[in-house]
């Protein structure tokens, strides 16, 4: 049985207050304006699945008490961090304390049932292009990149798959799909990408380009295809993905909704923070107008009722079921502001 998040519970972390998230095993899309905590919950997901990580550097923090909604300016306010499992292990929690042991902040996952494969988590800086020496610059140096970039780094690092391995096979038309989508060709038989001394190059119109002169767009999807080639990503992972829309035009958008598709009618469940009208808008039609072999999706919109208050957490099975989009209220106030510069001359 492949593993699945089904529910994530927040208390007192971050921008949340109290919240929770009941997943879908497809696509899960969570919306909402800057500073609404879209990234701390799939970042704490991603620590929590499948054994806790350290919460320092995948948030690329000084102090865990930064982490704590409600935090004292004791610099020892947190002392440390307790990982629980149940028996099953479908049960996971982990609970941030102070030094009297009192319950500082908690985050609870439970899954379908557990493995160990490791999640993938796509950040909003794109890896392909500075991988060349990242492991030696990472290690050595201060540089402004969170362990999820050098997670994604040694994923990228993994030696391609033999095209007779089962793990191949199974993510064959997943790897074509996007060879075709990228290329824009269906005879195309060199990967659309490699990897030669730890330096990546596209094959692109039967010319050989080095990554840097790749556009942003392409070097995503090109991630997804190493990823797939490699191994590192199947259809039994569990993907996050940060802002996907980051520097792709519209074109490229509409063909991202099209591998999520892909991706999860495969069997991966999903989870993506947007701020793109585009994309949002296409991933909702999946859902308000079925194919027919519908897949599950489910968006999430966080919001802050007003200034001061703690994250609200709005859940529908598309964003026509949402009271608050702050990505569909911003378009109407720019419509708004267009009329009435219209009205005035």
């Amino acid at each position: 049985m492949l593993m699945k998040i089904k529910d994530l519970s927040i208390t007192n972390f971050t921008a949340f207050e109290q919240a929770q998230f009941n997943f879908c095993e497809g696509i899960n899309v969570l919306i909402g304006a800057n500073g609404t905590g879209k990234t701390h919950a799939m970042k704490a997901m991603y620590a929590v699945v499948p054994d806790s990580r350290d919460w320092y550097k995948i948030f690329n923090l000084p102090k865990l008490q930064y982490l704590i909604r409600n935090n004292s300016e004791d610099k020892d306010f947190v002392s440390g961090i307790t990982s629980i499992q149940n028996q099953n292990k479908d049960c996971m929690e982990v609970i941030f304390h102070t030094k009297s042991r009192d319950r500082a902040a908690e985050i609870k996952i439970n899954v379908d049932s557990y493995n160990t494969l490791s999640p993938i988590y796509l950040p909003t800086v794109e890896m392909l292009s500075i991988y060349d020496h990242f492991f030696a610059t990472y290690e050595k140096r201060e540089i402004p990149y969170d362990m999820i970039c050098y997670n994604l780094a040694l994923a990228l690092n993994a030696a391609i798959l033999r095209k007779t391995h089962a793990d191949y096979q199974s993510v064959e038309p997943l790897i074509t799909h996007l060879q075709e989508m990228i290329t824009g060709s269906k005879t195309q038989e060199a990967d659309v990408i490699v990897k030669e001394a730890e330096h990546f190059y596209f094959h692109l119109n039967g010319n050989k380009l080095d990554v840097n002169v790749v556009a942003d767009g392409y070097r995503k999807l090109g991630t997804l295809f190493y990823l797939l080639r490699n191994g590192s990503l199947t259809t039994k992972s569990i993907l996050f993905w940060d802002e996907p829309e980051a520097n792709l035009n519209p074109k490229l958008i509409v063909k991202v909704a099209k591998v999520l598709q892909a991706l999860a009618a495969s069997g991966m469940q999903i989870f993506i923070a947007t701020h793109d009208y585009l994309l949002s808008h296409e991933l909702s039609l999946l859902a308000e107008y079925p194919s027919e072999n519908p897949m599950a999706l489910k968006f999430f919109s966080l919001y802050k009722p007003d200034e001061p208050s703690s994250v609200v957490v709005e859940e529908g099975d598309s964003l026509a079921d949402m009271t608050h989009n702050s990505i569909l209220e911003e378009f109407a106030a720019h419509y708004d502001r267009e009329a009435e510069l219209f009205s005035k001359g």
